[in-house]
């Protein structure tokens, strides 16, 4: 029976047990696992993202992400975790690159921080935005002015809210009612990204993120992904083309993004935290 080396990274933190935990598996070259197997084994990790590398041809790999149910179009911590996993537990030599579903993604590194770039998501503004939009924020009974946008290549919904604190956002208190995830879910949105300027002197942007999963809208510690939305965005609203992004979930994470030729480049830290095998 095929055996695979197998890490659990915590990422867009410099300690364990903050940022957002994937599990990494690396495939041999030219072992063929079928992605029945690959959802199985996301699934008996259960963690939040479970990411599949397997060298394909010098510098390049195949990058796959499946989380515990289903397999996922794009997950940027993850992907970090992918590239921790190679560059500092396997010391793989750069370039690195990952041959993804959202394209080719090009990694690089200075010192404990790694760069991952991504493509750019900008989002719209919804000038009349739907009834399903209007009852997240008046179930949240926000004081403050709020914006939505979407962005439709990742299908979010992102809420952009002025003037409020990071320590108001970190303590909002996100449960919506059965009719209005109904309503979201009605949309087939991926995400709902609720994003501020901060008001502290190391972070340009705050966020929250909750993923939308059938029948419940969970929290996502820390999301890659979302913040190709948000550079974009800070970056027509603000002049901004490198963002220190803050998302003030319960383990919280930072990341550093920077705008380039229509690229995301998203840099952050990651810590292993376990190291094993596994057979199937």
């Amino acid at each position: 029976m095929p055996s695979f080396d197998i890490y659990t990274v915590d990422a867009f933190t410099a300690t364990a047990f903050g940022g957002n935990a994937a599990a990494v598996v690396v495939i041999p070259p030219g072992e063929d696992v079928d992605a029945a197997t690959k959802q199985a084994i996301a699934s008996e990790f259960n963690l939040p993202m479970t990411a599949f590398i397997q060298l394909q041809n010098g510098s390049e790999y195949s990058l796959q992400w499946f989380n515990p149910v289903s397999p996922a179009a794009f997950c940027g911590h993850a992907t970090l975790a992918a590239a921790h996993v190679l560059l500092n537990e396997r010391q793989t030599p750069l370039p690195l690159v990952f041959d993804s579903r959202v394209g080719m993604l090009c990694v690089s590194k200075q010192n404990d921080m790694i760069t991952l770039e991504f493509p750019s998501n900008p989002p719209t503004l919804v000038a009349n935005p739907p009834a399903a939009y209007l009852a997240v924020t008046n179930e949240l009974q926000l004081t403050h002015r709020a914006a939505f946008y979407h962005a439709p290549q990742l299908n979010d919904l992102v809420i952009l809210i002025d003037g409020i604190t990071d320590t108001e956002l970190a303590s909002m208190e996100f449960a919506p009612s059965q009719s209005t995830i109904d309503g979201i879910l009605a949309l087939n949105l991926r995400a709902i990204v609720f994003v501020a300027r901060s008001h502290t002197e190391d972070a340009d942007s705050v966020a929250r993120v909750f993923n939308v999963l059938h029948d419940r809208v969970p929290e996502d510690q820390v999301t890659g992904s979302a913040h190709t939305i948000v550079a974009p965005l800070f970056h027509t609203l603000y002049g901004m083309s490198t963002i220190r992004a803050h998302q003030c979930s319960r383990r919280g994470g930072r990341m550093l993004l920077e705008l380039n030729d229509g690229k995301v480049q998203v840099s952050g830290s990651a810590v292993t935290v376990l190291r094993g095998t596994i057979t199937i």
